[in-house]
């Protein structure tokens, strides 16, 4: 039996990038992929030891993140300024840590973070894209941008998200503060397609929220619901009250923010360009 090996440690909080695709998501599964398991078999490979790592936020099958924020231990005879070499050469072609930095003992990713951004990337149009198809949601029917864009604002605020929260998951405190929740268009693509991308930040959100939020945005760019339904919506208490989930396909973690630290400047999300 090979023995442990044993080395002096630290903890280093890493940024990760990745395409959800062929993932069950972030968290450990018994019997399906995750970006964790291939994190910790990655770290296991360099180290030689087992350990957990953990991460800002569990991010849902199929999701994307351009800003998971981990954290994880690594010996101190490793540079820090090579770790993101050292575990991407150990890591799937689908995930990179893109930034590593060492940081204290006591930092807990998910607990001391102060702000999460999500993007849902949208196109519209009759011919759908090739190009970014597994990080986009096509739409071929005609939609109201602007009343997308006026309802968006409406979703956020410090509100019972009971009605945008999965049914199975859902707690009983829904109450969630949203500050930011708007649509932004992006200029339409070189065939025409337009491109949408909503952006949602917040400093905790509920399963499914952000999905069913974009859903329920899609239901009032198609005339399900008009923007007078939001109150209503939020006061029934009620998933059935919402619009449906959208695709899993179209979420991107961007970023997660801690405090003292800038927040970051926009990226446009996944839309293909």
């Amino acid at each position: 039996m090979r023995e442990a090996t044993t080395y002096t440690s630290r903890v280093v909080r890493v940024t990760i990038e990745y395409d959800g695709s062929a993932y069950n998501g972030w968290q450990v599964q018994n019997n399906a992929p995750s970006v964790q398991a291939a994190m910790e078999s990655a770290v296991n490979r360099l180290t030689g030891t087992v350990g957990r790592v953990r991460g800002a936020g569990r991010t849902d099958a199929g999701v994307h993140a351009r800003g998971q924020v981990a954290v994880l231990s690594l010996p101190e005879a490793l540079p820090v300024e090579r770790v993101p070499e050292a575990l991407n050469s150990r890591l799937p072609d689908d995930i990179a840590v893109v930034a590593a930095r060492e940081c204290d003992a006591a930092f807990d990713p998910r607990r001391d973070c102060v702000m999460k951004q999500y993007s849902y990337s949208l196109t519209h149009g009759r011919v759908r894209p090739a190009l970014g198809n597994r990080r986009s949601w096509h739409v071929k029917r005609p939609l109201d941008i602007d009343a997308m864009v006026e309802a968006a604002g409406l979703l956020a605020g410090h509100h019972d998200y009971t009605s945008f929260a999965n049914r199975e998951r859902a707690g009983e405190d829904n109450v969630r503060s949203v500050d930011r929740s708007e649509l932004v268009v992006l200029p339409d693509d070189a065939f025409g397609r337009g491109r949408l991308v909503y952006y949602v930040e917040g400093r905790s959100f509920l399963y499914n929220q952000v999905r069913a939020m974009t859903g329920t945005l899609f239901g009032i760019g198609t005339g399900r619901f008009g923007r007078d339904d939001i109150p209503r919506i939020f006061a029934a208490r009620d998933r059935a009250a919402a619009g449906e989930s959208a695709p899993p396909w179209g979420l991107c973690l961007e970023w997660v923010l801690y405090p003292g630290e800038p927040r970051p400047i926009d990226r446009g999300g996944l839309a293909c360009g």
